[in-house]
């Protein structure tokens, strides 16, 4: 029988193997095969068996084995897969690599080692590459294959290859395709030995001795590594002591970490009238399991949440399951709060934050169809889950959902695709709708469900916009304040009254440029074309996007000078200038950088809900999906923030995120205040923000995309073009421009440009841009594109329906 696999990173096409007669039963489609290419050997998915070829039998190959008594994936991700592949021109093999956990398909490990031979070999007859490869291993004696291709700028093996030939490198490969260990190392007292017989066989050893002692103490089995931890000992002592038979080592399932989520309501209220319409909308459709596209549009607070509560109760109840999806883990803890008072332990959580151990485990539950609630990030969307009747997108409008690296889909409208394909309903849940969603229901595509009313009977926060142009400027802020005296005379007054505020501040750090006043230097990265942001807490220069660090200078790189300002503000400037007005207040920050840490989160949002925390400043983390009713105030320290940026769906992103932070406040039973601060009050994003007014911002913005061709309105595709030489991205550019130019009618062609960010990572990006009114048009040009044979030294990226063309 043929088969064909799919291979991450090594093939993008699927690839046809024959299958020995002994394990024809096993080989189905969506298990994992190792197969060999070319000299090495790969772990792929099977994607289609029984396969016509006209290939001779001498050329194709045996798989070597297969690994799986089951499929991985179920018969609609399969599909789903395939239709990601294609539409969002990313290898099949890839992007099944995206949908299971890392460590199923990981490529093995190869470490290129020099022998004896290649130590002594001259360079004569030898290429420049090849000289170059035996130099760098001089120096180190092995290197792992990716380094050493990346310090010889290439992708290509075959130098390595030829050398191997040679005999003047060996190579090394170590499988990393296998699941995360699930059980960890144990130990426990023998039974049969009494304490001091224990204590006098190792009266030799004082260090074996603290550990018979500290089992001794806790009279309980232990963790190897907690009992390592707590003697101060390695786990080779613990080796010595079985070995003498004094105590029994074993393994076990882990102790379950507590997930911790925001505390969810337990008290099942009486829905409102406009509730109860919603659900028994969308318990028709669910009932009669077709597909639909609902869009539940809501003002902040007037419970969403509840409504998809009450349909995946249905579902669960007639023996179905439902995914709930999030755009990013700091949205989560409280979705998952929110369901899990309602679901309990049936609710499986997957997010980028949890280990692989972590991630495997809920995975498996999955799997084993043991949970009947999934709830996480775009990811999610590919749990293996079987008998699935609804799925939420909870924020739909977020840009979160767009995947930034291969394949780059999104989640929303792949939602939907899935649910198309299931047939079953999906519902899109939001106070802010996406213009795509705005137009979806314009084309009769999809239906609209509204709740105009908070379920606590409140009214919408009053906003009041203050114009910064009229502001006295905060000493040492170049012109520019902080806090407006409206802003600070309303924090006084909520904390006065024992009430909490939010404060939304969009960057990060301290200061977003450090600038030399002497000669006008800006200190940047190194590998980008961006400024390195000021991180004061930690005394530090760092790059949001390279991740390059260096300590804060005390004087001029450039000049020697030492009048250095750090100019705007980040997070970290905003909660010190606070701590400065109101010394005794305590203050919590929420961005990236708190939530890397493995409990920031856990710590900073819980505090808030607490009380403990009175004031919380974040990034847009702070703006959507937290239910804080003591929050009375939020204060947008700049509403202008994105304004300025170089994509044409700034505005539409200003306004969803203004009236997403504003809807944090007033959620209890007193009443609410937003404050705007900016220098653009009568921008459109603005004023609507302040009005709560989204149908007058979505008509005027589906007005603008239409006027200048910008999607809704049209369709897009971003051609990007990366390398180490700017020369070398600006050829391809030019020429990838040139033959979309002329491979179709009825598509615009923007470019080629530099990106607005011009170099990341040390390699330039160029950029081609694809407008037409449909997709069929945009095909020819999109093939003609991806047609050109380019150096290896430039990396493609085909990005369609892009978010942000930065």
């Amino acid at each position: 029988m043929l088969i064909r696999v799919a291979l991450p990173r090594s093939a993008p096409e699927a690839l046809i193997y024959r299958v020995p007669a002994d394990l024809e039963p096993f080989a189905t489609p969506g298990v994992r095969v190792r197969v060999q290419v070319k000299q090495r050997k790969v772990t792929g998915l099977i994607v289609e068996t029984n396969v016509d070829c006209d290939l001779a039998d001498s050329k194709i190959r045996e798989i070597v084995e297969i690994m799986d008594s089951e499929s991985l994936l179920p018969k609609h991700l399969l599909d789903i897969a395939a239709f990601v592949s294609g539409y969002y021109r990313c290898g099949l093999g890839d992007t099944l690599a995206a949908m299971l956990p890392a460590s199923l398909l990981r490529s093995d490990s190869e470490e290129v080692r020099l022998t004896p031979t290649g130590a002594a070999l001259a360079p004569d007859g030898l290429s420049a590459a090849q000289q170059g490869v035996l130099e760098l291993l001089r120096e180190s004696g092995s290197m792992k294959m990716p380094t050493l291709l990346s310090r010889l700028r290439t992708t290509s093996r075959t130098v390595v290859r030829d050398l191997q030939d040679l005999g003047a490198v060996r190579l090394k490969s170590r499988r990393r395709d296998r699941a995360p260990q699930v059980e960890v190392a144990a130990v426990r007292l023998r039974g049969t030995l009494e304490p001091e017989e224990l204590l006098a066989q190792c009266s030799r050893a004082p260090k074996q001795q603290v550990v018979i002692e500290w089992l001794l103490q806790v009279a309980r089995p232990a963790l190897v590594q907690d009992v390592c931890s707590a003697t101060g000992t390695s786990p080779s002592v613990i080796a010595a002591l079985a070995k003498k038979g004094l105590v029994e080592r074993f393994t076990q399932l882990p102790p379950q970490r507590s997930r911790w989520s925001l505390p969810g309501a337990t008290e099942r209220f009486e829905l409102t009238d406009e509730q109860q319409i919603a659900v028994d909308c969308l318990l028709q459709a669910v009932s009669a399991r077709r597909f639909e596209s609902i869009l539940l549009e809501g003002v902040t607070g007037a419970g969403k949440t509840e409504v998809y509560l009450r349909a995946l109760e249905e579902v669960v109840r007639s023996g179905g399951t439902g995914l709930v999806m999030v755009p990013e883990i700091g949205l989560t803890p409280a979705v998952v709060g929110a369901v899990e008072a309602r679901f309990g332990s049936q609710v499986a959580l997957m997010h980028s934050a949890q280990t692989d151990g972590e991630r495997w485990r809920e995975w498996r539950r999955i799997h084993r169809n043991e949970v009947s609630i999934v709830v996480g990030p775009r990811s999610a969307l590919f749990a293996p889950m079987s008998n699935l009747g609804l799925i939420v997108i909870d924020e739909e409008h977020d840009g979160a959902y767009k995947q930034q690296e291969a394949p780059r889909y999104h989640a929303r409208d792949m939602a939907l695709v899935v649910a198309r394909e299931l047939g079953i309903p999906a519902l899109m849940c939001t106070a802010t709708p996406s213009t795509e969603a705005a137009a979806l229901l314009e084309r009769g595509l999809a239906q609209r469900l509204v709740l105009s009313r908070r379920v606590a009977g409140g009214t919408l926060p009053e906003v009041e916009i203050v114009d910064l142009r009229k502001e006295r400027p905060d000493p040492g802020e170049q012109g520019r304040t902080l806090f407006s005296k409206r802003l600070h005379d309303a924090l006084g007054g909520t904390l006065e009254r024992g009430e909490q505020a939010i404060l939304l501040m969009q960057r990060r750090g301290w200061a977003p440029t450090l600038l030399c006043r002497d000669c006008g230097h800006r200190v940047q990265c190194p590998s980008c074309s961006v400024s390195l942001v000021v991180h004061r807490q930690d005394a530090s220069l760092r790059c949001h996007y390279c991740g390059y660090t260096r300590k804060l200078p005390s004087s001029c790189p450039q000049c020697g000078g030492g009048l250095l300002d750090a100019i705007g503000a980040g997070t970290e400037k905003v909660a010190h200038r606070f701590a400065e007005l109101y010394p005794d207040i305590p203050v919590g920050v929420l961005d990236r950088d708190v939530v890397r840490r493995r409990t920031g989160l856990e710590e900073t949002l819980g505090s808030f809900a607490s009380g403990k925390t009175r004031v919380l400043i974040g990034t847009q983390m702070v703006a959507k999906g937290h239910h804080f009713p003591n929050v009375t105030l939020t204060g947008v320290i700049s509403a202008d923030a994105m304004l300025s940026l170089p994509d044409f769906r700034a505005g539409e992103r200003t306004f969803q995120l203004l009236t997403q932070v504003g809807g944090r406040a007033g959620r209890g039973t007193k009443p609410g205040r937003v404050i705007l601060q900016t220098y653009y009050p009568d921008h459109p994003a603005v004023r609507h923000a302040a009005q709560h007014d989204t149908a007058s911002f979505l008509e005027e913005e589906l007005l603008y995309r239409s006027a200048f061709s910008y999607p809704p309105a049209a369709r897009m595709i971003l051609a990007r073009f990366e390398s180490a030489s700017e020369g070398s991205a600006r050829k391809v550019a030019t020429a990838a421009a040139r033959a979309a130019s002329s491979a179709s009618e009825g598509v615009r062609v923007r470019g080629p440009a530099p990106a607005p960010l011009e170099k990341i990572r040390n390699r330039w990006r160029w950029q081609v841009i694809l407008t037409a009114s449909n997709r069929a048009s945009l095909r020819p040009a999109l093939a003609a594109i991806e047609s050109l044979q380019i150096p290896s030294s430039v990396h493609r990226v085909i990005d369609v329906d892009p978010l942000s063309t930065l």
